[in-house]
């Protein structure tokens, strides 16, 4: 008798949670924008909605759950596109080198040297990819016959490459005679060595030399009004942080990498004027996450310093291929991902809409009680890192949180293709 009952609330249990979901997906489907194409080559019909998510925006985040999706890169061109030829947007920044991006804005801007050299400085091997590649084309030929002023600049704003920043403050400073025996010395012992192992063997009395010398160096350069002794300033600062992030514990090394993303985001932004901004990098980058941890994302910092004027996407999807780094190949290789999402997920809600793919203003609809319920909810969310384990446990692939606080905004694409690796490269 009591196995009966037990049977029975469970039948009730599910059939009233069978009920909730449809209504919650009745009402989100009341609240999307559906996406006619992802091409960058269509027309822009059917993002007209989104002007009112982006209006007097300053900077506009844009995630990716994964970084091997074809269609969250060929989407993040389209948006870019369509922020850039609607919206006035004129700052481009990525998850990529801060110093190295210098090779990818000459580029675009002056078509001086090539993408191959402007990927090899970003340093980061995600980004090569043909519909990066597309991309980039794309603003340069945006940028050809424009006047300088109305070009799209284009930067990184992460801390990947001692080696990179320490040889541009080497040729810099000597350029302008400035570099001493001592100080030469020291940048060539981080370009030629591993800076991990130099701080741990010398410490931070070798740290403080370097630093000390730099400084002196910097101190005797005359002509401090330009732009380019702004820029090679700041990229002073990127060497101080690889130093920092260096010393701090491993724990501790994704947290200042977010806060000092997020700092040199600010940075650009004002050594660019102010110029309205994309940032494109990762969901847990891009993210604004309220949550109450020491880990904050580039996007918690972002909303400090910009408040309301920036804006984040955050993108999901159900099922597909992505391209990943494979641990046992040493190489990126694809992989599929099934449709098979953990309890209370957000993407499996999401993946019975009515549209395949659409965009969801997340604070629009919390006027809505079915949805302000949903998104406020503890859910889990795809977010593959550069490394994919096919075996891998659920906290490899999702993250749980509420989507209230983590993004402005959502792409969710249903079905995906894996990006196209440059093998040449």
């Amino acid at each position: 008798m009591n196995k009966k009952i037990i049977l029975l609330a469970m039948i009730c249990l599910l059939a009233h949670h069978m009920f909730a979901q449809k209504e919650l997906v009745k009402e989100l489907n009341k609240n999307i924008i559906e996406l006619k194409t992802i091409s960058p080559e269509d027309d822009f019909d059917d993002l007209k909605g989104i002007s009112e998510f982006v209006k007097n925006k300053k900077l506009i985040g844009l995630g990716e759950a994964t970084h091997g999706t074809s269609e969250f890169f060929l989407y993040k061109h389209r948006m870019m596109k369509y922020l850039a030829m609607h919206e006035g947007y004129r700052l481009f920044i990525i998850e990529g080198d801060f110093s190295g991006s210098k090779a990818m804005n000459d580029y675009v801007l002056h078509g001086k040297g090539s993408i191959k050299d402007g990927l090899k400085e970003l340093d980061y091997g995600v980004w090569y990819r043909q519909e990066f590649v597309a991309f980039i084309e794309w603003i340069k030929a945006f940028n050809v016959d424009r006047d300088l002023e109305d070009k799209i600049r284009f930067y990184g704003c992460d801390i990947n490459s001692e080696y990179g920043v320490s040889r541009k403050l080497k040729k810099y400073l000597a350029h302008h005679d400035c570099l001493t025996d001592k100080l030469t010395q020291y940048l060539n012992m981080i370009i030629e060595q591993d800076l991990l192992k130099l701080l741990s063997e010398k410490g931070d009395n070798w740290k403080d030399e370097v630093l000390g010398e730099l400084n002196t160096a910097f101190a005797k350069l005359k002509d401090k009004q330009s732009k380019e002794y702004d820029f090679m300033l700041h990229c002073k600062r990127e060497l101080e942080q690889n130093f920092e992030l260096r010393m701090d514990n491993a724990k501790n090394w994704i947290v200042l990498r977010d806060k000092f993303m997020a700092e040199n985001i600010a940075w650009i932004c004002e050594f660019e004027q102010n110029r309205k901004a994309v940032f494109w990098a990762h969901n847990e980058h891009v993210k604004n996450d309220k949550a109450k941890s020491v880990q904050k994302p580039v996007g918690y910092y972002l909303k400090e310093k910009f408040g309301e004027q920036y804006y984040s996407f955050g993108f999901g999807f159900n099922n597909g291929d992505i391209i990943g780094f494979n641990r046992t190949k040493r190489a990126f290789d694809s992989f599929g991902v099934p449709a098979i999402s953990p309890k209370k997920s957000s993407d499996a809600v999401f993946a019975l809409c009515k549209f395949e793919n659409f965009i969801f203003d997340v604070r629009s609809a919390k006027e809505n009680e079915k949805i302000n319920k949903f998104i406020h909810d503890n859910l889990y969310h795809r977010a593959v890192g550069t490394i994919f384990a096919a075996e891998g446990k659920k906290r490899h692939h999702f993250r749980i949180g509420r989507l209230a606080d983590r993004f402005d905004g959502i792409i969710f694409i249903r079905n995906t293709s894996a990006a196209k690796v440059i093998e040449s490269w």
